[in-house]
């Protein structure tokens, strides 16, 4: 499991009058907790020679969970799951480069799996996770490599919950912010204009507005704005995670 190395109050504040913030009553791995559970990637920590989990963000959860996906996803394999707290593939042809994958990392080597179903398939990063630098020497780290981080891929380019704050701040209509919304997904003007029964002028007028003003000169500059902003996991139902 992950561990807390300190929880004491700043000693900058002592003497000054000033009391503790109000978020002091978290530990340091609470509020990592409920960082990772704000970004819009599954997120896992295995132990390397068991695979057994140590820990995952909610959209890592939902990514090994039988038969589910990450929430307000399409319908996907992600050729993982959790057996009995271990990871295990869903494919018996994709056990031996999982273990392989996994192995990997004990000599600090990334790998990318491939795994699900055709066109469903899903790309999971496998990084290795050393000991961090200046470790306090009465507390030594696990060796280099004992743990691997899994990073699931994200389901769209950019999650709803982004967008919409993208939209806002950028003084897009509601209007406005759905064409964006589909231009992102890859619709062309023509099929929003079917989709919402509109001309396609009035797609065509929109979306010169969006790019005024969000400062973009083509839909290629605005699709690449948007796909950078920062990966905010959807609104979730629960922040508990294992």
């Amino acid at each position: 499991m992950f561990e807390h190395h300190s929880n004491r109050t700043p000693q900058h504040l002592a003497g000054t009058g000033l009391t503790q913030p109000p978020w002091r009553h978290f530990s340091e791995l609470d509020l990592l907790r409920l960082a990772l559970n704000h970004v819009d990637y599954g997120l896992v920590v295995v132990e390397v020679g068991t695979a057994a989990v140590q820990f995952a963000n909610s959209l890592g959860r939902d990514a090994l969970a039988s038969g589910a996906t990450p929430r307000g996803s399409p319908q996907s394999d992600t050729g993982l799951c959790l057996t009995h707290g271990r990871l295990a593939a869903r494919r018996q042809s994709d056990a031996a480069e999982l273990r392989r994958t996994l192995e990997r990392t004990r000599v600090g080597v990334r790998g990318l799996l491939s795994l699900g179903a055709g066109a469903q398939s899903c790309a999971v990063a496998v990084v290795p996770l050393a000991a961090p630098a200046g470790e306090p020497a009465g507390n030594p780290a696990p060796t280099a490599g004992c743990h691997a981080l899994l990073v699931f891929a994200k389901k769209q380019l950019c999650d709803d919950s982004t967008m919409e704050l993208f939209a806002r701040s950028s003084g897009l209509t509601g209007a406005e912010g759905q064409v964006l919304a589909h231009i992102c997904r890859g619709m062309r003007p023509a099929q929003i204009a079917s989709h919402h029964g509109v001309q396609i002028s009035t797609v065509r007028s929109q979306l010169r507005s969006i790019r005024m003003k969000t400062c973009c000169q083509s839909i290629r500059d605005l699709v690449q704005k948007v796909s950078v902003l920062p990966p905010m996991a959807r609104h979730l139902s629960s922040s508990s995670s294992t």
